[in-house]
């Protein structure tokens, strides 16, 4: 669907754990051949051995992949009691603390566990569910410019976990919330419900969690990125610790906490110093730098951060003083809990992006934190090696939905295929067609899968969608390694940012993250690198791609439009074999390229080709969301097919809108009438003969990467293009 132009800024695989990369054959890296695994009980010693030499990378990316926003942080305190050891107990608010050795000195080490996110503050009547922060500073307002237009997981009180998208402002009608900071007023989750009682009874209910979807990703430079996986890196480095400190004599007592109700105003924290008495407390933080960082807290001693620093001098680990700091405890604290008599000191492990849904941490750099506090509490930790994340070429492919169409939807919007670079979505294309239209099948010099079936030199109609998707192409490589990007197509760059990315290469496509500095990384350094990785100006670059199921007949995915229409044109020919053989009339199904950058392919079939009629079938860019004006386009999704009378590119005559209303009629397909924003492929048929009559089904949040359409909506679409083609055909 081409729309306004304006900057806007694949399918990655999540890691698996460590016992699923031992397969009945191992490519075991650095072991230069295939080893056979001769029975069971072998298999299962050396899954253990590996499990545990990747253990500390194992235990960050288990963290980084487990939902845990304020008060609902049972899942990863859970993982943490089955591998912290010690002796451990809960605290009445969920966080767990683990002790270890007796005497003196008493040292304690915390680290948050929970992440920013919402609790679900209202359902309204129309199925959307509102919000309330669970995140004071440093997100305050900025929160929700991280969630807009993103996905994300509602964890119920009854432990079950649904998909939701968040409503993302139309570029097509030029929406104000699309210029603006993002508010908590502006943000509507929507989980596929068309009213109240359907949410409910899909188990939501107000004080639900909300998150963002977990996308745990390695990036080059041995970085793991994933939303906040900086609130989750102090987390893994005293699980090291305690590992270490559990096999070796340490010095004194030494106890780790891992804090819940970190977001908002740092409760857990108060509750555990206010119960706990130790002599020093090392405090890891997230939202720290590129490099460690040690502070004192404000207002204290700094005695603990100096021997800390000198431990990290004699020992060569690069930490970086930084002024003191302070903790807010929100209107309502008791009291600072700072002891004059302690000694504390603020450490942050190494991230980049920190505090952000595209922050990524490097295991090496936690491990260099967790070997200097094993050298305070006397219990020593050589690093041995750098600790590189599993290859995720064992992860397990996500199941493929049953339905014909639905399936054909899901493979189709999973393939890349930005504009200017759609072979990829043509070939996959080629081989659903039936075998009948796999005859008569060709590619003409613009580009276009052109499938002709009946009799005759010149088609009664045309169908056409488009193959290509907005997107990006690089434009330029950075010394530093950061890709500059241009867009491809239109849309707003605020939808794209912090978004996981997926860089279309000579070599394949890479995992990046997108930023909110308008530019990609890949965790490379330097332009030398990027270039060896096989990415070059001019390759293209798209979010990560996923179909999601969301309630009811909902889905959601990047690139609907405008594959659904592909995958309804592949649809109805295959129901189209018998009428075809006995026509009089021939029809062609065009799949068009470069629609969204001018309509390209369209123009070049034009040239030669003037189809008495030609239906675009393209999405309706519809208003039926919380964001957008009523005044236009107010396609309901579940309603039926919509037949795009005006939008502006042009308009269709009222005689051929009567037409085709009777049709459906006829059939009893659902039908809606519609005038939208944006333009078509079939606006660019300027010869007297062709009448462009635009068919589609609405779809939110166009332009996004959260587009969600209505199967049924698609079943429509394809029945009305079965009536419209065998009449044209005019079958015997």
């Amino acid at each position: 669907m081409a729309g306004r132009i304006q900057a806007f800024a694949g399918r990655g695989r999540e890691l698996p754990h460590p016992a699923a990369l031992v397969p009945s054959k191992w490519h075991g890296a650095g072991f230069g051949r295939v080893v056979r695994l001769p029975s069971l009980t072998l298999r299962s010693v050396l899954a253990s051995v590996l499990a545990a030499a990747l253990a500390p990378a194992s235990d960050l990316i288990e963290l980084a992949g487990l939902d845990a926003t304020s008060g609902d942080e049972s899942r990863v305190i859970d993982f943490i009691a089955s591998r912290v050891g010690g002796t451990h107990w809960r605290g009445s608010n969920g966080m767990l603390v683990a002790h270890f050795g007796k005497g003196t000195p008493r040292t304690l080490l915390a680290a948050g566990v929970d992440e920013p996110g919402y609790a679900v503050s209202a359902i309204q009547s129309d199925g959307y569910l509102r919000l309330q922060p669970l995140a004071d500073a440093p997100f305050g307002a900025g929160l929700g410019d991280y969630f807009l237009g993103q996905y994300v997981r509602i964890s119920t009180v009854t432990g079950r976990a649904l998909p939701g998208v968040v409503s993302a402002p139309s570029v097509h009608f030029g929406s104000r919330a699309s210029y603006r900071r993002t508010e908590t007023d502006d943000l509507y989750i929507d989980v596929g419900a068309s009213s109240a009682n359907e949410a409910h009874s899909a188990g939501l209910n107000v004080l639900d969690r909300v998150t963002l979807e977990k996308r745990v990703a390695p990036i080059g430079g041995g970085w793991i990125a994933a939303p906040w996986i900086s609130s989750r890196s102090g987390a893994a480095v005293l699980l090291e610790v305690a590992r270490r400190v559990t096999e070796a004599e340490s010095e004194g007592t030494v106890a780790v906490a891992f804090v819940t109700q970190r977001y908002p105003h740092n409760a857990g924290l108060v509750r555990l110093l206010q119960s706990l008495d130790f002599e020093r407390v090392v405090l890891l933080r997230p939202n720290g730098g590129a490099s460690a960082g040690i502070a004192a807290v404000r207002g204290q001693s700094d005695a603990l951060v100096q021997e800390i620093a000198d431990l990290a001098g004699r020992e060569g680990i690069e930490i970086e003083r930084k002024p003191p700091h302070g903790f807010a405890f929100g209107p309502f604290g008791d009291g600072v809990p700072w002891q004059d008599e302690h000694s504390y000191a603020i450490v942050w492990p190494p991230a980049q992006n920190s505090g952000t849904p595209s922050a990524a941490v490097r295991q090496s750099d936690l491990s260099e934190i967790a070997r200097l506090l094993c050298h305070l509490v006397g219990a020593r930790l050589e690093l041995r090696g750098e600790q590189r994340p599993p290859a995720p070429a064992g992860a397990a492919a996500t199941p493929r939905e049953s339905g014909s169409l639905a399936q054909m939807i899901e493979q189709l919007v999973e393939v890349p295929g930005v504009s200017g670079k759609e072979e990829p979505v043509r070939t996959l294309l080629q081989s659903l067609l039936p075998s009948y239209a796999k005859q008569a099948m060709r590619i003409d010099d613009g580009g276009n899968l052109i499938v002709r079936i009946g009799s005759g030199e010149q088609p009664e109609a045309a169908f056409i969608a488009h193959l290509d998707e907005i997107g990006f192409g690089v434009s330029a490589i950075s010394s530093d390694g950061s890709l500059a990007l241009s867009p491809k197509g239109g849309g707003d760059l605020r939808l794209f940012a912090w978004q996981p990315m997926l860089v279309h290469g000579s070599r394949g496509s890479i995992n990046g993250v997108m930023t909110g500095r308008r530019s990609l990384e890949l965790g490379l350094s330097s332009r030398e690198a990027v270039t060896k990785a096989g990415v070059s100006e001019g390759d293209t670059a798209t979010v990560l791609k996923r179909f999601r199921r969301l309630l009811g007949n909902r889905v959601s995915a990047r690139s609907l439009d405008d594959r659904l229409g592909c995958a309804t044109l592949i649809e109805a020919l295959k129901r189209l074999e018998g009428p075809a053989r006995r026509a009089r009339g021939a029809v062609d199904f065009v799949f068009s390229v470069g629609e969204e950058v001018g309509r390209l392919g369209a123009r070049h079939y034009a040239k030669t080709t003037s189809p008495a009629r030609v239906f675009p079938i393209d999405t309706f860019v519809t208003s039926d969301s919380p964001l957008e004006s009523k005044r236009m386009a107010n396609a309901r999704l579940g309603s039926g097919a919509v037949l795009r009378a005006f939008d502006e590119s042009g308009l269709t005559p009222t005689a051929e809108i009567a037409r085709v209303a009777a049709l459906a009629r006829q059939h009893k397909i659902p039908l809606q009438l519609g005038v939208t924003a944006g333009g078509n492929d079939g606006s660019v048929f300027r010869s007297l003969e062709t009448v462009n009559v635009p068919i589609g089904f609405p779809l939110r949040y166009a332009h996004s990467a959260v587009e969600t359409a209505d199967l049924r909506d698609a079943e429509a679409v394809v029945d009305l293009v079965e009536a419209l083609a065998r009449k044209a055909l005019g079958a015997r």
